[in-house]
C-alpha cells in the first residue's frame, strides 16, 4: 500500500527517500522492525540472522553505523544494539513500511460493532466512546476522539453591546448561521458609541466586509478609539478567535492511557510522571485535535516532535471521520516513538470509516 496515497506525515521531500542505498533502507526497516516488535536495541549479529540481505554481520555492522552516523540510528549505551532516532523513524514511515490490512477476525469486530449500534439504537456519544475502546484495546495504546464539529466557517456578523456597566455581549454569527455569544469585561468609561464603532471594526477586519463610505470626523474619531481602547479591541479580536476555534471540552473522549504502564519506555519514573501530566491536559489534546481537522487527509502520522505533545518521544496518529450535517471528527492514538505504525494505521482506516458510515445512517452498511 501506498503511504502517500493514505496519510501525509510532516513534509518528507521525494528526492529524501534516495538519501539511503537499497541496502542501507533494508538495514534500517529491518532495525525499525525488530526495535517495534520487541523494544529491544538491535545489533548487527542478530539481524543478520534473519534479515533478507545475504552479507556477513560485520557489512551489516558497517551499513548499522553509517546510518547511525546519518542520524537515522543511535546506540543507547556503549557497546548496545541500536534503535531509530526519530529520523529513522519519519523515513521508515514515509518511505519503507509496509502496511497491513486488519485481519478478518478484527473485521468481524468492527462489524460487530456497527450491527449492535444499530440494533440497539445507540446514541452517538456510545458508538464514539465504544470505538476508541476498540482502537485502544486492538493497539494497546492510549486513544483520544473529538466528537464531529462543525468545519470552520467564516464569520458573517459581530455584534458588541453593553450589559452591564463595565460588561458586553460580544455576539458572533458564521456564514452557517452558528451563533456564538460570549461576556466581555469592557472599561467603565467605554460609551455605547465606541462599542458600536468597534463593532463596525471587528465586523470590518474579520467578516471581510467592505466600508467604503467612512467619513472624515469619523475615520478621526476611530483612531483616537484606537489609541485609547487597543488593549480592549485585542481582546475582542481574541475572544472572537477562540469562540471559533474551541470546542466543547465535552467533546473529548480519552481512553486507554494505562496501556503506557505496560511499554518498556515508560519504566523510568520521570516518564511516567510525564504521563500523569499528558492526562491533566486534556484542553491541550482537544485542541490539537481541534486544530488537525484543517487537514483534508483522510490519516496524519506526527512523529516525535511533530507531535504537540508536550512529552519527548512520542507519536500521535489520527484518522479523520464524517458526522452528521457535514461535521467531522478525529480519532487518535498516541504511543511511544516505537508504535507499530503499519497496525495503527489500518485500524484507524478501518474504524473511521466505520464512524463514517454509522453516524451519517448508511443503512446499507454490513447489511
Amino acid at each position: 500500500m501506498n503511504a502517500n496515497s493514505i496519510f501525509q506525515t510532516e513534509t518528507a521531500p521525494h528526492d529524501v527517500s534516495q538519501a539511503l542505498n537499497d541496502r542501507q533502507k533494508t538495514v534500517l526497516r529491518e532495525v525499525c522492525d525488530a526495535f517495534i516488535s520487541t523494544g529491544i536495541p538491535v545489533g548487527s549479529r542478530t539481524l543478520s540472522k534473519s534479515s533478507r540481505l545475504l552479507c556477513s554481520p560485520a557489512t551489516i555492522r558497517n551499513e548499522m553505523a553509517d546510518l547511525e552516523l546519518m542520524g537515522y540510528l543511535f546506540s543507547p549505551h556503549t557497546s548496545a544494539g541500536r534503535i531509530p532516532t526519530e529520523k529513522g523513524y519519519k523515513f521508515y514511515v514515509n518511505f519503507l513500511i509496509e502496511f497491513e490490512r486488519i485481519s478478518q477476525l478484527e473485521e468481524a469486530l468492527i462489524g460487530k460493532l456497527a450491527c449492535i449500534s444499530r440494533e440497539t439504537h445507540l446514541r452517538q456519544q456510545d458508538i464514539l466512546k465504544s470505538a476508541v475502546q476498540y482502537a485502544c484495546q486492538q493497539t494497546k495504546l492510549a486513544g483520544v476522539l473529538l466528537a464531529p464539529q462543525q468545519e470552520q466557517s467564516n464569520l458573517s456578523s459581530i455584534r458588541l453591546f453593553r450589559i452591564l456597566e463595565n460588561k458586553a455581549m460580544l455576539v458572533t454569527v458564521d456564514a452557517c448561521g452558528n451563533i456564538n455569544d460570549q461576556v466581555v469585561t469592557i472599561p467603565v468609561e467605554t460609551t455605547d458609541d465606541v462599542l458600536e464603532k468597534l463593532s463596525i471594526l471587528l465586523n470590518a477586519q474579520l467578516c471581510h466586509q467592505a466600508y467604503q463610505h467612512y467619513e472624515q470626523n469619523f475615520i478621526e474619531n476611530t483612531r483616537q478609539i484606537l489609541s485609547r481602547y487597543n488593549n480592549l479591541l485585542s481582546q475582542l479580536v481574541k475572544q472572537v478567535q477562540r469562540a471559533a476555534n474551541d470546542p466543547d471540552t465535552n467533546a473529548i473522549f480519552m481512553e486507554g492511557f494505562l496501556n503506557f504502564f505496560d511499554q518498556p519506555e515508560f519504566n523510568e519514573p520521570e516518564k511516567l510522571k510525564q504521563m500523569v501530566c499528558l492526562l491533566d491536559q486534556k484542553e491541550n489534546l482537544l485542541q490539537l485535535l481541534a486544530k488537525s481537522l484543517e487537514s483534508k487527509q483522510e490519516i496524519v502520522v506526527n512523529i516525535g516532535s511533530d507531535s504537540g505533545l508536550a512529552i519527548k518521544d512520542m507519536s500521535f496518529v489520527t484518522a479523520r471521520y464524517r458526522g452528521p450535517n457535514s461535521t467531522f471528527g478525529k480519532i487518535g492514538l498516541i504511543g511511544p516513538l516505537r508504535m507499530d505504525y503499519s497496525r495503527v494505521v489500518a485500524t484507524l482506516a478501518r474504524l473511521s470509516n466505520t464512524l463514517s458510515q454509522l453516524l451519517m445512517g448508511d443503512k446499507s452498511f454490513f447489511e
